[in-house]
């Protein structure tokens, strides 16, 4: 079998890290299957790739076209947002229909038995790419009801995919909303078991600070203002408590006005007088040595997250997570069980979450023993491989009966 998958970018974020885990996943179960991968920006999943197997194909987007998106309009007027949306969408004109004609010679070259898109951006090449007579599969991310643009071209576009995977319950429900005649199955997403595994120190000091990560990029709603007022709360009530607060990734993406810079993050952190107690750790290929570095992991996204990646890699390294329990990260765990959960966006809850962590070390170590039992269970590699497998062979049975199908039909009507 061959698979063609489409990532809008070569760098590392969340749904790039559950690509590599497909790869790695199927190609565990299946050698023999032939994974190719067309990559709009270079970066490390390009080499990422390469190193399981995949053969890379970069294609590499104009820049107006891998700037352009709507993540940044969301909570803008919706009339000037699809006003400005429309201005730019314009200007990328040219430079789009150029590439879907690239995009779609690739594609006729290749003669793939399936395509998987992995991004929002991808959804729409492949749709416009327009390959006849080869499945489509796209792998839904993020909500689009909350996106001013992405939900009206979806529906334009829904005839192109023939089955949707939703990372989540509250992916799924939002997607059908959008999409009600796409069919929708959930695989949750999964983390390499043995990647992402405890390492415990043989030696641990009292002088040596608690270390508390908040690991996301630099998206705007991941965050990080919520982590840094919470930070700050805490060393305002206990300013000699012997506590590192690190801030780890940054600006993968290029869509305009969606991310924070770090500059931006560290004045932050200096107007609320805490620069001196927040280490900027920069974004890390080895992201599991992270975890493992990190004493207390937090996620504090400020809307609800699609899934939340970190809060599954963290727990799976056996650490505490405090997250933001709305949407699918929700879905993952069971407060005050394996993990913590606040409200998103209350970082005073978020400090009160912290500073329980950081009094009690042995609710520390039992939380972290259930979150690593958790993963172990529910999100471990070899189930995610065996779910998308099953996908794949029922799109590509139902593409073989529906042709079995018509070719009856026309026999009946030749006769």
């Amino acid at each position: 079998m061959k698979i063609v998958f489409a990532n809008p970018v070569g760098a590392i974020g969340g749904a790039e890290r559950v690509l590599l885990t497909i790869f790695s996943a199927l190609l565990k179960l299946q050698p023999e299957l032939q994974l190719y991968l067309i990559v709009g920006t270079d970066g490390p999943l390009v080499e990422a790739a390469r190193k399981l197997g995949v053969r890379v194909q970069l294609l590499t987007l104009p820049k107006a076209v891998s700037e352009f998106g709507d993540s940044a309009l969301k909570d803008k007027n919706k009339v000037l947002a699809f006003g400005i949306l429309l201005l730019r969408l314009i200007t990328i004109l040219p430079g789009l229909g150029k590439y879907v004609w690239e995009f779609h010679l690739f594609l006729r070259q290749l003669k793939p038995d399936l395509i998987h898109s992995n991004g929002i951006k991808t959804h729409l090449l492949v749709a416009l790419a327009g390959v006849r007579n080869v499945p489509v599969i796209w792998h839904i991310h993020d909500f689009y009801q909350s996106r001013p643009l992405i939900g009206k071209i979806w529906k334009w576009i829904s005839a192109s995919p023939n089955l949707g995977i939703a990372i989540s319950q509250a992916v799924a429900e939002d997607a059908t909303a959008v999409l009600p005649g796409l069919p929708i199955k959930v695989i949750y997403n999964a983390v390499d078991v043995n990647y992402f595994s405890p390492h415990f120190p043989a030696v641990s000091s009292s002088e040596v600070p608690v270390r508390v990560g908040l690991v996301a990029t630099f998206a705007r709603w991941k965050g990080q203002e919520v982590f840094l007022a919470a930070a700050a709360c805490i060393l305002k009530a206990h300013p000699h408590l012997n506590v590192r607060f690190c801030i780890v990734g940054g600006a993968i993406y290029k869509t305009r006005g969606s991310q924070y810079s770090e500059q931006e993050l560290k004045d932050k952190a200096f107007d609320l007088g805490i620069a001196d107690k927040v280490d900027f750790v920069g974004f890390q290929e080895d992201i599991a040595e992270i975890y493992r570095w990190l004493d207390i992991v937090v996620h504090a996204s400020t809307q609800p997250e699609p899934f939340g990646l970190t809060i599954v890699e963290a727990m799976a390294c056996g650490k505490p997570v405090i997250a933001s329990q709305a949407g699918g990260a929700a879905e993952l765990f069971t407060h005050n069980y394996d993990a913590i959960g606040v409200a998103p966006g209350d970082s005073t809850a978020l400090a009160a979450a912290i500073l329980d962590l950081l009094n009690h070390p042995e609710k520390r170590r039992v939380i972290s023993e259930r979150a690593r039992q958790t993963v172990s269970e529910r999100f471990n590699d070899k189930r995610f491989g065996q779910e998308v497998i099953a996908v794949y062979h029922y799109v590509l049975n139902r593409k073989q009966n529906s042709c079995c199908s018509l070719m009856e039909r026309k026999k009946v009507g030749d006769r």
